[in-house]
C-alpha cells in the first residue's frame, strides 16, 4: 500500500520523538509555547448513529481508529496554530486554531463533495507526570476544554477531552501529538476525533548573557557563567566561582578560596612569604625549625633557638647562670636574673657572716671565746652596720659532751655572748635575734677533738 502524505508526516514526528528524548517540559522559566502543525478530523470511530463501514456494518467506538487512509480528513498544508501558557506544574492553558477540509463522513458527504472546517478551542492540559512520576522521555498530558466548531456555515460548541504528549529534542524545541474527542449537544453536529501533530517552541524566559541560566535565577546576569554556579563564571576552572575566587585568573583549591599554593603548606601563595618552601602559618608560610621567631633563611643557627638580635643564635652565658652575658653584670660569677646576673647579696652576705662566725671557737663546756676572735666579730659588726636594714639570727651549736639539756642552755649563752659583743660595737640590737640548737645540728663528728671543736660554733643567718 502506498503511504499517503499524512502518514509520512506522523511517522517523521514519531521518529523525532524517539531520537530526541531529553525531557524538558514547559515550565515557569519559559511559560509560553507556540505550536505550528497539521490536524486530521476523524468521524468514523465515534459511534455516530447510521454510519456504517464499507461492508454495511455499523461503526462502533474506536473502530478503525488508526485508519488514516480511509477515515482521516486532512489537508496537505500546515493547518493548526496553537499557543499555550504555563499556569503551574500541573496545568497548562492552550488556545488552538485549526482549519481543514471534510471529504470523509460516511454517506453524508457525497463523492467529489467537500465541506470547509474551522475550529477554535480553549483546553486545559493536565501533566500526567504528576501522577506517574517523571518518565524521562516524554511529557504526557490529559486534555479537557471546549471549542467552537464551524462546518460549512454551521457553528456549534463542543466539549473536548483527550490525551497528548510532548517530546523535547532541545531546550526549547519539540514536537507535540494529541488526539481530542469533541462532543456536541445537538443533532446537527457530528462528534469526532481531531488528531494533530505540531512542532512546538517554548519561550518567555530572558537570558541576557546567553549562558543558559535565565536572568531571574542568574546571580551574574551580565556575565556568561556556569549552571553549577548559578550563572557566575569560573575563569580559571578551579571549581571556585569568580565571585568567591580571590585569585580568579589562577587555578587554586577551594579551601584557599581559589588561590594557588605552590609549596603545598596550606598557605596561599599570595599570603606566603616563602611560596616555594614549606612553612608554617605563624611565620607567614616560611619555615622556622627551632621555633625561635627567626625564619630559617635568616637564621644563622636554624636548629638552635636564639634571638633575632643575634641572627637566631643563642647568646653566650659564660657563668651558665641563665643570664646572657649581654645582660649579665657579673658574667663570670653565677647569679640570678633578678639581680642582673649577679649573686644575691643576701646569700653572699650570709655566707660571709657565717664564715667569719664559724671561726669563733669556744672552750669545751664554756661560753668563753678567746680574744683573738675579736677581729672576726669586728668584721661581722661592720657588715651588719653596712646593711643595717636587714635582720639577723645568731644560731648557737655545741658538741655532744654532757647532757643535751645542758648543751642547749650552753648554746644560748654562747650566742648571747656574741650578740652582746656586736651590740657593743654599734650593731642595732633590734636587728638581732638568737636561737640555740645545742647538740642537734653537728657539722662534724663528735668522736674526735677536732670534730667536737668544729661543732662548738656560731652561725649567722639573714632573715629579712
Amino acid at each position: 500500500m502506498k503511504m499517503n502524505t499524512l502518514s509520512r508526516k506522523i511517522i517523521i514526528f514519531g521518529l523525532l520523538s524517539i531520537f530526541f528524548t531529553n525531557l524538558n517540559a514547559q515550565d515557569q522559566d519559559n511559560p509560553w509555547v507556540i505550536g505550528f502543525g497539521i490536524n486530521a478530523v476523524d468521524f468514523y470511530p465515534t459511534n455516530i448513529n447510521g454510519m456504517v463501514s464499507e461492508t454495511g456494518v455499523p461503526t462502533q467506538w474506536f473502530d478503525q481508529f488508526f485508519n488514516l487512509k480511509d477515515n482521516y480528513n486532512y489537508i496537505v498544508a500546515p493547518s493548526k496554530l496553537s499557543i499555550g501558557r504555563y499556569i503551574n506544574k500541573h496545568i497548562n492553558l492552550e488556545l488552538a486554531l485549526s482549519i481543514n477540509k471534510l471529504t470523509k463522513l460516511g454517506a453524508i458527504i457525497k463523492e467529489n463533495e467537500s465541506w470547509s472546517y474551522f475550529a477554535a478551542d480553549v483546553n486545559v492540559n493536565y501533566d500526567i507526570n504528576n501522577i506517574v512520576g517523571q518518565t524521562g522521555s516524554f511529557d504526557p498530558y490529559a486534555i479537557v476544554g471546549g471549542g467552537l466548531n464551524i462546518k460549512e456555515s454551521d457553528a456549534a460548541p463542543s466539549l473536548n477531552s483527550g490525551l497528548g504528549t510532548k517530546f523535547w529534542f532541545s531546550e526549547k524545541f519539540g514536537v507535540k501529538m494529541q488526539s481530542v474527542y469533541k462532543h456536541f449537544f445537538n443533532d446537527g453536529s457530528f462528534p469526532h476525533f481531531q488528531h494533530s501533530a505540531s512542532l512546538i517552541y517554548k519561550f518567555g524566559g530572558f537570558d541576557g548573557d546567553n549562558d543558559g541560566i535565565y536572568d531571574k535565577d542568574d546571580k551574574c546576569p551580565e556575565q556568561f557563567g556556569l549552571k553549577e554556579f548559578n550563572g557566575c563564571p569560573d575563569s580559571d576552572e578551579d571549581g571556585t566561582p569568580d565571585s568567591e575566587d580571590e585569585c580568579p585568573d589562577v587555578y587554586g583549591p577551594k579551601n584557599l578560596k581559589g588561590c594557588p599554593d605552590s609549596d603545598g603548606d596550606g598557605i596561599a601563595d599570595k599570603n606566603d612569604a616563602c611560596p616555594y618552601i614549606v612553612g608554617i602559618a605563624k611565620r607567614n608560610g616560611c619555615p622556622d625549625a627551632d621555633d625561635d621567631g627567626v625564619i630559617d633563611q635568616r637564621d644563622a643557627c636554624p636548629n638552635v633557638a636564639g634571638p633575632a638580635s643575634n641572627r637566631g643564635c643563642p647568646e653566650p652565658d659564660t657563668d651558665k647562670d641563665g643570664v646572657i652575658d649581654r645582660l649579665d653584670k657579673c658574667k663570670y660569677e653565677p647569679g640570678i636574673a633578678a639581680n642582673d646576673g649577679c649573686p644575691d647579696f643576701k646569700i653572699e652576705l650570709e655566707k660571709k657572716l657565717t664564715e667569719l662566725a664559724s671561726e669563733i671557737l669556744f672552750m669545751s663546756g664554756s661560753d668563753y671565746f678567746y680574744q683573738k676572735y675579736n677581729d672576726n666579730l669586728d668584721q661581722i659588726a661592720d657588715l651588719m652596720k653596712e646593711h643595717g636594714d636587714l635582720k639577723y639570727e645568731i644560731q648557737g651549736h655545741t658538741d655532744d659532751v654532757g647532757p643535751a639539756e645542758a648543751n642547749l642552755k650552753l648554746s644560748l649563752r654562747r650566742v648571747n655572748k656574741v650578740l652582746n659583743y656586736l651590740v657593743s660595737q654599734g650593731v642595732n640590737q633590734f636587728n638581732l635575734s638568737v636561737k640555740g640548737y645545742g647538740e642537734e645540728k653537728p657539722i662534724d663528728t663528735n668522736d674526735t677533738a677536732e670534730g667536737r671543736a668544729r661543732n662548738r660554733r656560731v652561725e649567722i643567718k639573714v632573715i629579712e
